[in-house]
């Protein structure tokens, strides 16, 4: 979900993302700025854009419209990346981060809230009480947007005022300061995996060709460019002069039973620096074994049944050596190292589970339950 004052920067940042040469991705807006387009637009194969009206979608009277819109943009023969819905700059995060989340019923989960300030605006429209935002108690990441409108000798202190406020109401957002809202479009979702996974769309991607671009997409591109010349004088945007805040990842892998318990330590409480965890975990559950998805935006944790692992198509017992599991961990300015020392021994830390399923251990040995209660929490 994007968020953020009029004004912001959410646009321009929107526009990024559609810009990525391998994504895509459902939008759903209702305040489109310039480009004046209040629909839900699906760089894919669709009939038509779903039209959301009645003003900010967290105030309408009947909000099924918006959860047509997104069932409808969660069709897999669509094979999208990320659904993003943008908020008019009125919006409530907490109040619409609260409806997605109840429309939702396994169909589809809210994966993250950005809202985007502007750097030089902030105090005078977000922050202008005593007592920091609301906004940040549903807010995952903070862009501190505009920051090139600031002396150079100014930028940082910025970012560190709005991050000081931001984490007296929530200490566990990530934020970092950008430049015309230029992020890497990795630390928020995975372009291009729904067609490289066939998994995700239900058939082999060579099977169901795409069509690449519709016209809508030039269209932004277009007014992207345009609008960043109008900005930037006649020479417009210096795409390697912009700087782009580019995000860190590391991949880790276990064999045998993952310790489920060091697991979900590290996904509940996740290191600074860390905005997203996903991957694949194989536990022992009860006398035998099973595999999890896993996936972790800020302090939300999703735990779904897994059918294989990500990165192995093996049976665990068939003495297959690919990995049994796999967690990649993806976020801006953190400690890889630690991050991948922590999990290395996560992955491949339960030689007593192990031992309790191959004797048939009883219910009090199972140490899986807290991956179970978040089954249950979603199911």
């Amino acid at each position: 979900m994007l968020t953020g004052y009029l004004g912001a920067g959410k646009t321009s940042l929107l526009n990024h993302l559609l810009r990525h040469p391998d994504a895509r991705i459902g939008v759903i807006v209702n305040d489109f700025g310039d480009l004046n387009i209040d629909a839900g637009l699906v760089i894919g194969q669709v009939d038509e854009p779903l039209s959301i009206s009645g003003g900010c979608v967290c105030c309408l009277t009947d909000d099924s419209e918006l959860e047509d819109a997104l069932v409808a943009m969660t069709n897999p023969g669509l094979r999208l990346d990320a659904i993003i819905v943008e908020a008019s700059g009125f919006a409530e995060p907490l109040t619409l981060a609260r409806m997605i989340t109840r429309m939702g019923h396994h169909r589809f989960h809210l994966g993250g809230v950005i809202d985007v300030v502007d750097a030089t605006m902030y105090f005078d429209t977000v922050d202008t009480s005593h007592l920091p935002p609301v906004r940040y108690a549903a807010t995952t990441l903070v862009l501190v947007n505009k920051l090139d409108q600031l002396p150079a000798a100014d930028r940082d202190s910025a970012v560190e005022a709005v991050r000081a406020r931001v984490h007296e109401r929530n200490p566990r957002v990530i934020v970092i300061g950008t430049h015309h809202a230029r992020l890497d479009p990795t630390l928020i979702f995975d372009p291009g995996e729904a067609d490289r996974d066939p998994r995700r769309g239900g058939s082999d991607v060579g099977e169901d060709p795409i069509q690449p671009e519709l016209p809508i997409r030039e269209l932004l591109r277009q007014a992207y460019a345009e609008a960043a010349a109008d900005e930037l004088g006649d020479d417009g945007v210096d795409e390697d002069a912009v700087p782009h805040r580019h995000a860190q990842s590391v991949t880790v892998t276990g064999t045998g039973p993952a310790d489920p318990d060091a697991v979900m330590d590290f996904v509940e409480d996740l290191p600074a620096g860390v905005y997203r965890v996903k991957g694949t975990v194989l536990v022992a559950v009860g006398s035998g074994q099973r595999r999890f998805g896993v996936q972790a935006v800020g302090p939300n944790v999703y735990v779904a049944e897994a059918g294989r692992p990500a990165l192995a198509t093996a049976d665990s017992n068939a003495g297959d050596s690919g990995p049994n599991s796999v967690l990649v961990v993806i976020g801006e300015d953190f400690d890889t190292a630690a991050a991948e020392s922590t999990l290395t021994a996560a992955l491949n830390g339960d030689a007593a589970g192990a031992s309790a399923a191959t004797s048939g251990g009883s219910r009090r040995d199972d140490r899986s339950e807290r991956l179970l209660h978040h089954v249950r929490l979603h199911d």
